[in-house]
């Protein structure tokens, strides 16, 4: 199943969720996302199908093992790219905004190269300061 960035988003949400929360269910999902709940209950529908997530009998969502690696390739880039468009000034909504926009479009090659200029930098910097 080919995911659009609806999916994509829904996924990292599910995942954000999780890593704060411990569970994640729809009205959560619904209210971290922005939308409805019938929304999410059709999204949730549409990723349970394409093997993405699973719920339980207590309507918790849970990520599969496809939908986790998504979910955390999504999330990291949406992480770096935050942190990399802040630290060249963007203001940090709007860098948080944008980075939303370019993880799901970018390509795997510029990301990685973005990363690894970007995790080179910060060891720079860490580097300069621990020196200071």
């Amino acid at each position: 199943m080919k995911l659009h960035k609806s999916g994509e988003d829904y996924l990292e949400a599910i995942l954000v969720l999780q890593k704060k929360n411990g569970y994640v269910r729809s009205l959560d999902m619904a209210e971290y996302v922005g939308v409805t709940k019938p929304s999410i209950s059709n999204a949730t529908k549409l990723l349970r199908e394409g093997g993405f997530l699973t719920m339980d009998g207590s309507k918790m969502i849970h990520l599969t093992e496809v939908g986790k690696e998504v979910a955390e390739r999504i999330y990291e880039r949406h992480r770096i790219l935050t942190e990399y468009l802040t630290a060249i000034g963007v203001d940090p909504e709007i860098a948080e905004e944008d980075a939303c926009k370019i993880e799901h479009d970018i390509s795997k090659e510029t990301f990685e190269k973005m990363k690894e200029h970007w995790e080179k930098e910060k060891l720079i910097k860490n580097s300069n300061e621990e020196n200071a």
